[in-house]
């Protein structure tokens, strides 16, 4: 299972390199060329070899694409993919830079579709879409689609998808009288603490929660899912000045962490942050009774604690919005084609299988443990009654989840958005609703330079 730390700190050291190698205007490819059914059933198709790059390295996920692309090579035997994992971002960018992208590439993240979409970086496949008779909304939930499509081209297709929830320790939660997973704020701060349990020596042996920013999965919490914020208006404005919501997830982390100290926060931090992966993870050994993260965690606690027993569920939301409760962060890896492909159409052919071939999504999702990403997949998939499955198929499918707008700048606005988090956390903001209307300035000032105007 590869792990998905966005929004965008994973990628802040690419962004540089995205900024300014993704600026070309087209390519080796014509955007506007359909492909036809004639790629599908001709036999006599010309030998075609394409590229086709991913972010995958662990050997069950490169297994599984090695496996695919073999079987999509005997059923079309013109078509040969070499295939390149362990390829992220950055260096896409340098290999766009340098005018020698791959046809295709697989990222781990879809942060940079607005960049790529905009600066003409990778095709705009709605033609090939509708020469292919995909009717899209159709054939993706409407959740996926908010991070492929930018300001009406679909840029990127999704594969597999990723959602985020609140894991909790049934037994912890027994132990502590509580009943049921919290579904407000409120009452989250209450099981929090109901759940922390202290050393005599003032530090903690059990923390309820950790809600910092920087740990784990947890800048997921403060995508503005949860309080039902967007990053922009209807003007294309940032609204972190103008929507009180936003201070809520900040607020309740800040309630949190006084509670703990922030000291026996950081230390919480620096001790686990290197095993949200493995054995030593916090949830695993006991020293939280909950924890935010995504889907492929339950793999995770298949292999490493096999006999933990836990549930999962919604993260809360405000108190004033429980009507929402059940909404969640969702994205996932998105396949894009670069605009210089010399054969944009078969590499199309390659996407579409790749994106919409039910057998291969599930046989992908079981290997990385993530949520396959069309609703046949779903439909078909063996894991979708699975008690713990289940709750996070639910929060891709509900209409309030959803991902940041896609913009322009790419990951920016989200890298400014994390760095802005860690210095309220650390005490560098005394002001927070005039911090964030002078934030919310400084994202506008960032998209203005990158739209050109």
């Amino acid at each position: 299972m590869k792990r998905r730390t966005l929004l965008v700190t994973a990628t802040i050291g690419a962004a540089t390199l995205l900024a300014a190698g993704c600026t070309t205007g087209g390519g080796g490819g014509n955007p506007t060329q359909p492909v036809t059914s004639v790629i599908s059933t001709n036999a006599n198709h010309p030998p075609t070899t394409i590229t086709v790059w991913t972010f995958n390295t662990l050997a069950k996920e490169v297994n599984a694409f090695r496996d695919d692309l073999a079987r999509l090579h005997t059923k079309y035997p013109w078509l040969t993919v070499k295939f390149v994992p362990g390829k992220d971002d950055a260096a896409y960018a340098k290999a766009v830079a340098a005018g020698s992208p791959p046809d295709v590439f697989i990222s781990i993240a879809p942060d940079y579709v607005g960049q790529f979409c905009h600066n003409g970086t990778v095709l705009d496949l709605t033609s090939y879409l509708k020469a292919a008779n995909i009717d899209v909304p159709k054939t993706f939930p409407q959740a996926s689609l908010v991070y492929t499509q930018y300001r009406g081209k679909q840029c990127a297709l999704p594969l597999l998808t990723d959602a985020y929830g609140l894991y909790y320790n049934k037994a912890k939660f027994a132990a502590a009288g509580i009943t049921s997973p919290p579904k407000t704020y409120s009452e989250l701060v209450t099981d929090a603490k109901k759940l922390t349990v202290k050393n005599p020596d003032g530090s903690i042996k059990t923390f309820g929660l950790v809600t910092r920013s920087d740990f784990s999965s947890n800048n997921n919490i403060y995508s503005g899912v949860q309080t039902n914020s967007k990053f922009y208006d209807d003007q294309g404005k940032a609204t972190f000045g103008s929507d009180p919501n936003w201070a809520k997830t900040l607020e309740l982390d800040k309630t949190l962490q006084d509670y703990y100290g922030s000291g026996n926060v950081q230390k919480f931090v620096g001790r686990y942050q290197p095993h949200t992966d493995d054995a030593s993870n916090p949830f695993v050994t006991g020293a939280a009774a909950m924890e935010y993260d995504g889907e492929w965690h339950i793999g995770e606690l298949k292999s490493e604690a096999p006999n933990l027993d836990y549930g999962i569920a919604p993260f809360p939301v405000p108190d004033d919005q429980v009507s929402r409760y059940g909404v969640g962060n969702t994205q996932g890896t998105v396949l894009y084609i670069s605009s210089h492909t010399k054969h944009p159409q078969e590499s199309f052919f390659a996407v579409q299988q790749l994106s919409t071939d039910t057998a291969f999504l599930n046989t992908l999702a079981d290997a990385v443990s993530n949520i396959p990403s069309t609703f046949d997949s779903l439909t078909a998939w063996d894991q979708a009654n699975d008690p713990h499955w289940s709750q996070f198929i639910s929060i891709f499918k509900n209409p309030g989840s959803y991902y940041k707008e896609l913009t322009a700048v790419g990951g920016e606005d989200a890298v400014n958005w994390d760095q802005f988090k860690q210095n309220y956390e650390a005490g560098k903001v005394s002001d927070l609703p005039a911090a964030l209307k002078k934030f919310a300035g400084q994202i506008d000032s960032i998209n203005k330079q990158a739209n050109g105007r």
